[in-house]
């Protein structure tokens, strides 16, 4: 069964401030929300939940309670939770250094040290960052954080605290929303997403800002932006039409720009802003008239191929239509003759590639012959070979030195080793690059167990691969990960076991959002792809099994083949 890839997240928070004993207090963690449109600069349609200000003569660890529970009300930059701090304390706290996200289902703990000593206890499931990054923990983790107390005119009140926010598990998920800002690969012709969590209340204006300050650490270098970062940009205008359409003004410094940056900046805006999802119809607006990017423009959002095919008996096979009789219809002339193992060919339909020989040759051809047979790397035990639309095939050696090759298709003298320096030494499982031919996942083991990574290809102005950037690791929920593919722009598709059973399992993964488990497999599965453009997903087994996924399960395919993939 292909899992719903975008699930509706709950809408329920955590608001009330109450009273608390005098020792050891534990606070509510869930309660009623109410949603209603924000007047002024915020989002219409936001949802809001209101922040109660400290109650009169409250006890220090109920003015902590308060405290936690106001982060749900940005307005006027948090006026309210402020005004549990002291004087000298509110302008120097920053409430959008991070946000600490703990269970809604676990009582928070405040506990009394001394008169002017708390403490708070906090059951951790994940952290966002200052920038908009969410990093999930492995499980709720006791978190204290430890607050000072002053009396300020017989009151108490905070006068030292960690800068950031509080927020329950559910009422991050009511006033925030994952985001994916857009940058421009290295030639231009691609945007790259960028995933992060927004406040819904700010909407455009945070999405601007963070578009203007920039990619996310391991995209840096690898993209680059026609948004410019000067006054103004941050301060477009956003109101309602007359269809109930959101309509932002584009800003005067990106509607002067000139006319190819311009179109790739609106392009940025535009997509970046619908990734939002109180913005998904939003209309870009200048002197009252639609004003959006120029279909021409040539930038697009790239996405996974949809047509699958796998190694036959011999050659490549399209698996387009399994179930006719007709012999499968081989694609690579070239390798119609050859054993082979994890062909691959580019979203073009043209170059080729694939393993033999027990996977100690990576083989190139391509589907027209326009690109001749060559053994194009020997002498190791490879990886399945990826192609991007730049013309390279990558590939790396099981046991790493610390570099990947890139091969490329107009011959072996622009071939490139690509410097990784952080696998070296590790066992290489696979590698797979996003469609937009900039990001990609790695896959690898050492003897602490499996780790993925997501970094970046840097490359020049005419797609050629020079370095990696340092990655970031990415939270599978799996023990022994053995597969990992890109199934959609921020989601890959994984294979490994269960930690709690170890059974095996696949599931999809989404940086923003966490996972969807896919349907019980079996136990001899040992490859799987998938891509979100067709809800289609293919595994293989040990004993040469094809199956792909129905609406409820797996359906075993009749036909001779394995190792299957998309392009």
């Amino acid at each position: 069964m292909t899992p719903a890839r975008r699930s509706v997240l709950r809408a329920a928070g955590a608001v009330a401030v109450l009273g608390l004993g005098s020792a050891c207090a534990r606070i509510p963690t869930s309660s009623p929300v109410s949603s209603r449109p924000l007047a002024g600069r915020a989002q219409p349609g936001a949802p809001y939940v209101q922040a109660l200000p400290p109650p009169q003569d409250a006890t220090a660890q109920a003015v902590v309670a308060g405290f936690v529970q106001a982060g749900v009300g940005s307005e006027e930059n948090f006026a309210v939770a402020r005004a549990y701090l002291t004087p000298e304390k509110r302008p120097d706290w920053d409430p959008r250094a991070g946000i600490t996200i703990y269970s809604s289902s676990q009582e928070l703990e405040v506990r009394e040290i001394s008169d002017t000593e708390m403490v708070l206890v906090l059951q951790v499931l994940a952290l966002v960052d200052g920038a908009g990054t969410r990093r999930l923990l492995a499980g709720p983790v006791n978190q204290e954080v430890e607050v000072a107390m002053e009396l300020v005119d017989d009151q108490w009140r905070i006068s030292e605290v960690a800068d950031g926010i509080f927020l329950s598990e559910a009422a991050f998920e009511t006033l925030y929303a994952p985001a994916r800002l857009y940058f421009l690969d290295a030639r231009g012709i691609h945007l790259v997403p960028d995933h992060r969590w927004f406040s819904l209340q700010r909407g455009a204006a945070a999405v601007l800002e963070a578009l203007t300050a920039g990619p996310a650490a391991f995209l840096e270098g690898a993209v680059h932006s026609e948004v410019p970062d000067t006054p103004g940009v941050t301060d477009a205008e956003v109101a309602t039409g007359v269809d109930g359409t959101p309509e932002i003004t584009v800003p005067t410094a990106i509607a002067a720009l000139p006319a190819p940056a311009r179109a790739a900046a609106l392009a940025q805006v535009e997509s970046s802003l619908r990734s939002v999802r109180t913005l998904s119809g939003v209309r870009l607006v200048r002197d009252g008239e639609e004003y959006t990017a120029d279909a021409e423009s040539g930038v697009d959002r790239a996405l996974p191929g949809h047509r699958p095919i796998a190694a036959g008996p011999t050659g490549v096979i399209s698996l387009t239509d399994p179930s006719t009789d007709a012999p499968a219809e081989q694609q690579v002339p070239a390798l119609a003759e050859r054993e082979l193992t994890s062909p691959v060919i580019a979203q073009d339909g043209v170059l080729a590639a694939a393993l033999a020989d027990d996977a100690s040759i990576v083989l190139m051809a391509s589907t027209d012959d326009s690109v001749p047979l060559r053994e194009a790397a020997t002498g190791g035990v490879f990886v399945p070979p990826r192609i991007d639309d730049a013309g390279y095939v990558w590939t790396s050696t099981r046991r790493s030195g610390g570099v990947l090759l890139a091969l490329a298709g107009s011959g072996p003298q622009d071939d490139a080793k690509v410097d990784a320096a952080w696998l070296n030494g590790r066992d290489v499982l696979t590698l797979d690059l996003a469609a937009d031919a900039t990001r990609m996942v790695v896959l690898s083991a050492d003897a602490g167990g499996s780790r993925l990574d997501l970094c970046a290809v840097v490359r020049d102005e005419d797609g050629v691969p020079l370095s990696l950037t340092e990655p970031v690791q990415v939270r599978t929920f799996l023990a022994d990960v053995t597969q990992a593919s890109w199934y959609d722009e921020v989601a890959v598709i994984v294979l490994g076991s269960d930690p709690g059973t170890e059974e095996l399992r696949a599931q999809v993964v989404d940086f923003a959002t966490g996972r969807e488990p896919l349907p019980a497999l079996r136990e001899d599965v040992d490859r799987i792809a998938g891509t979100v453009v067709g809800d289609s997903i293919w595994i293989g087994t040990s004993d040469g099994t094809l199956l792909r996924s129905d609406s409820s399960g797996w359906t075993t395919v009749d036909l001779d083949a394995h190792d299957p993939w998309f392009y």
